[in-house]
C-alpha cells in the first residue's frame, strides 16, 4: 500500500548526491530535491504501474519531494487507461508542476495516438496557468511538429494566453521544431502567428542551434526576428 513515507523512503534510497548538486543548478523548484536520476525514475514508474497499485500511488499526499512530483507525472502520462481519464489526470497533475523538467519529462512520457489529443493539447496551451500551457505546447511539438499541422499549430500559438519565460520558450521551441521537420513551415509560423518579438528571438536562436535547420532558414529566421 502506497503512502508518502514509503514513497519518500524509496526515493531517498535511490538518491545520488552528485546528481542532486548538478541538477540543482538547472532547476528552480520549491520542492526538496534528493537527486534521483531520470532513468531510475522511469524504471520506478514502470514497476509502480506493473504492480497494479498506481492509483494508490497517485493518491498519496502530500507531495514534498521534487522527485515525487516527477514520478507522479511519469506515472500519470505512462499508465494505460481510457483517453479521457488520462487527459483529466494530466490536467490535475499540472498543479504539482513548478519546474520545466517535471513538465517536459512528463510530456515525453505520454505516448498517445488518439485523434483528440491535438485539440486537448491546444486547450491546455490556451490555459492561463503557465505550466499547463507549457504542457500543451510541449506535447504539440513532440507529436505534431510537421507541415501537415501548421494551420492548427498557428491557431494554438495564437490562443496562448499565459505569459512568462517558460511559456515563451515552449512557443519558440515549437516553431523551431516545425522548421527542423519541414523547411519553411516554422518560418511561416514566425511570420504569421501572433507572437512577441521575444518569442521570435527565441525561435531564431533555437533554429540557429539546430543541426536540422538549413543555413538559409537560419538566416531568414534571424531576419524575421529583427523585424
Amino acid at each position: 500500500m502506497w503512502n508518502v513515507v514509503a514513497i519518500e523512503n524509496m526515493l531517498r534510497e535511490r538518491a545520488d548526491e552528485k546528481y542532486r548538486e548538478f541538477h540543482g543548478g538547472l532547476t528552480k523548484t520549491a520542492y526538496e530535491r534528493v537527486g534521483v536520476r531520470v532513468p531510475v525514475l522511469r524504471s520506478m514508474a514502470k514497476d509502480i504501474i506493473k504492480s497494479g497499485e498506481w492509483r494508490e500511488f497517485l493518491a498519496a499526499r502530500p507531495v514534498r519531494l521534487y522527485e515525487h512530483a516527477m514520478l507522479l507525472g511519469v506515472v500519470s502520462a505512462s499508465v494505460k487507461e481510457p483517453y479521457a481519464d488520462k487527459i483529466e489526470r494530466l490536467e490535475r497533475f499540472s498543479r504539482f508542476v513548478d519546474d520545466w523538467a517535471v513538465c517536459d519529462i512528463t510530456c515525453s512520457s505520454l505516448k498517445c495516438k488518439d485523434e483528440r489529443l491535438f485539440g486537448d493539447m491546444t486547450r491546455f496551451a490556451a490555459s492561463d496557468d503557465a505550466w499547463l500551457a507549457r504542457m500543451g505546447l510541449v506535447v504539440l511539438l513532440g507529436n505534431y511538429a510537421d507541415g501537415e499541422h501548421i494551420d492548427g499549430l498557428r491557431a494554438a500559438i495564437n490562443g496562448v494566453r499565459a505569459r512568462g519565460y517558460y511559456v515563451d520558450m515552449a512557443v519558440g521551441w515549437l516553431i523551431a521544431t516545425v522548421e527542423s521537420h519541414t523547411a519553411g513551415a516554422g518560418l511561416a509560423l514566425m511570420a504569421t502567428a501572433r507572437i512577441s518579438p521575444e518569442v521570435k528571438r527565441i525561435a531564431a536562436a533555437k533554429m540557429r542551434d539546430s543541426f536540422r535547420v538549413s543555413a538559409e532558414s537560419k538566416r531568414e529566421a534571424a531576419r524575421i526576428a529583427k523585424e
